[in-house]
């Protein structure tokens, strides 16, 4: 199953994103590579250390440079659309709405071309594809991108472990698939 068509399984499953946003949103994770682990650990196995460094180092850059500063627009936008209410018309209000949901399209676009890259960097390597799904893969995978950010964050590491297991949960479906 191709990276893309994985993130968004996994993702609509039920507490996915909430589990996806929280370590975003605490920790400072980026769900795409968090969704790579667990597509890793899904059809490829425990990742090595270097693979994980490697889709940090091929994602900071677009992360910092186009999908943080969509993210960061949009946002705002929420927030701003409340503090101007006053100043908005009924069609300004319309047309800020409809940007600020291009935006997110852009945003959600540019996330999944995020993951092609990854799924390139992957293929690259000539990985060979294990038949067996082990959860314990997925949630290695995962427990090793997050402690990248062992510092980071308001979570305990039960929370965490919640929140992995969630997302390690939902993969079983998209494995099958």
């Amino acid at each position: 199953m191709k990276l893309d068509a994985f993130a968004i399984t996994v993702y609509r499953q039920p507490e996915v994103a909430d589990a996806c946003l929280t370590l975003q949103e605490t920790m400072g994770l980026d769900v795409p590579i968090l969704l790579y682990c667990a597509w890793f650990g899904c059809f490829y196995g425990e990742m090595k250390e270097a693979v994980l460094f490697q889709a940090i180092e091929v994602s900071t850059a677009y992360a910092n440079s186009v999908v943080k500063p969509l993210r960061h627009t949009r946002r705002w936008m929420k927030d701003a659309a409340q503090s101007l209410s006053g100043l908005l018309t009924a069609d300004n209000l319309s047309s800020w709405q409809t940007l600020r949901e291009q935006i997110k399209a852009i945003e959600i676009s540019s996330e999944l071309l995020w993951l092609k890259a990854l799924e390139t960097m992957t293929e690259q390597h000539l990985f060979t594809q294990h038949p067996d799904f082990k959860i314990e893969n997925i949630l290695s995978n995962m427990r090793r991108y997050c402690q990248t950010f062992r510092n980071s964050g308001e979570l305990d590491d039960q929370d965490v472990t919640l929140f992995l297991s969630r997302i390690a949960d939902a993969c079983a479906p998209a494995h099958k698939a």
